[in-house]
């Protein structure tokens, strides 16, 4: 329509002195109605005791080619707007406590407090409360109790659990209690005398809190000196923050345990460190009483049981001393091992009359100590024999040490370039039957080959 049609219109709502509203929207409107069917908008009213906010809906209908008929609506706003904000304020008040530090740091006290003072302030309630039963659930006592008139924590007493059976068995039905008048409710009534009626609660709301399918406690809205009803957003809000108070317990519980668990770890280490260091004290104890004995053998035959006794020892020596380096993992480095063990043959083997070599080819890996317990016995029994027997006097010859890791899978190799054994019965004596006796505990495979110097081949499991 032509500029001239729109006068009467915006004139009549200019003529609304008490109405403000967005002069371009209604104009745009008014321009286009062969386009335009309704627009909405929020305008400000006002009145005698100030302004207040308002809806409104402009809407057009086509009489003839040349009229239109444009109804206008207005409606108050106010409960809608302050429903809105209301909304909001609990919304972003979530948002808030859901990426709380002092939640997630376990911080009990400290998460408490920031739970029951912002739901305070988002509720626009006098007092929000947090309670937890006793082990025996006999009370229930208040960890922490907000009072936004004070703002800040006040103390108040626990109260006994025999004392408000109807009370407390509704926790076990209902998600919520909610009551407009608690002094007058039969189901709250009972806490008039304790609790109600001296702190002057007229209003409240109350939500259990649950922990691995239990309840743990409550939390408590509480409206001081009026009535309050509770909309539903306030019960949405009271749910969300009852799973709050109950997520800062857990993770105080767990913070809890897992401080003692620590504790006790350290504890373990430490007593493991100090048995692992006493363990070495008495083998080298051993080991110098049995080098001793070698010095006073008057035979070589005892002279060679003592020192097979002091390899033997030896073996397990490096081990322990490995495990006082290692205490932190209780797992060892299999290379680092064999070499020191090696190491210390070499220096106690060193027979002038036999130029023998040993050497060694590991695959680094970490094994644990009760796998490297036995794989030493087996490569010290099995150099001793190649020492022993696989080599004359004044003869050179090499001993070699070789382990390889096949998938889950460990394969050990010690042999020799020495004479081997003819037949299966010469592979007898004490070292092959303790080396037999390793093979069976680790459930592994044994192999022995004679033919061409002596060859022994252990397969085992390294989990």
């Amino acid at each position: 329509p032509p500029r001239s049609t729109l006068f009467p219109y915006t004139t009549l709502f200019r003529s609304f002195d008490h109405l403000t509203y967005e002069h371009e929207r209604i104009e745009h409107f008014l321009r286009d109605l062969d386009t335009s069917r309704y627009t909405d908008m929020q305008v400000v009213l006002k009145r005698e005791t100030g302004v207040f906010s308002a809806r409104m809906r402009m809407a057009a209908w086509k009489v003839n080619e040349r009229e239109y008929l444009v109804l206008a609506s207005l409606v108050d706003a106010t409960h809608i707007e302050r429903k809105r904000r209301d909304l909001l304020r609990k919304t972003l008040t979530i948002e808030q406590l859901s990426k709380s530090k002092k939640i997630r740091s376990g911080k009990l006290h400290d998460a408490i407090y920031e739970i029951l003072e912002m739901s305070s302030k988002a509720v626009g309630v006098t007092r929000v409360s947090a309670w937890m039963f006793d082990e025996a659930h006999e009370h229930i006592e208040c960890v922490g109790n907000y009072d936004t008139r004070m703002g800040k924590m006040i103390p108040q007493e626990s109260l006994p659990v025999i004392e408000m059976p109807t009370y407390f068995m509704l926790f076990e039905t209902e998600k919520i209690i909610l009551a407009t008048n608690a002094q007058t409710s039969p189901y709250t009534s009972e806490l008039n005398d304790s609790y109600l009626v001296p702190n002057g609660i007229v209003s409240l709301m109350d939500i259990p809190l649950r922990s691995e399918g239990g309840i743990i406690g409550v939390i408590c809205f509480e409206q001081v000196k009026q009535t309050r009803a509770w909309s539903l957003n306030d019960q949405k809000f009271g749910l969300i923050a009852a799973q709050m108070v109950s997520l800062a317990v857990e993770t105080h519980k767990r913070k809890l345990a897992q401080q003692e668990l620590e504790a006790a770890l350290r504890q373990q280490k430490r007593l493991l460190s100090e048995t692992n260091h006493r363990i070495v004290n008495n083998l080298k104890i051993t080991s110098s009483l049995l080098n001793i004995q070698v010095g006073k053998a008057r035979d070589s035959f005892h002279k060679n049981l003592m020192l097979d006794s002091v390899n033997r020892v030896q073996s397990i020596l490096s081990l322990h001393e490995m495990l006082s380096d290692n205490s932190k993992t209780m797992r060892i480095s299999l290379n680092q091992y064999v070499n020191r063990l090696v190491q210390s043959l070499r220096e106690s083997l060193s027979f002038p009359q036999k130029q023998l070599q040993l050497l060694t080819s590991i695959d680094s890996c970490e094994v644990k100590s009760s796998l490297a317990i036995a794989i030493g016995v087996i490569i010290n029994e099995a150099v001793l024999n190649s020492y022993k027997h696989a080599f004359a006097d004044n003869e050179i010859g090499v001993i070699r040490i070789d382990f390889q890791m096949q998938g889950p899978k460990g394969v050990l190799e010690i042999s020799d370039n020495g004479r081997g054994v003819k037949e299966n019965r010469e592979l007898s004596g004490s070292g092959i039957d303790i080396i037999r006796g390793m093979v069976e505990h680790l459930n592994g495979n044994l192999d022995i080959d004679g033919t061409n110097g002596m060859k022994i081949c252990v397969s085992f499991s390294l989990r």
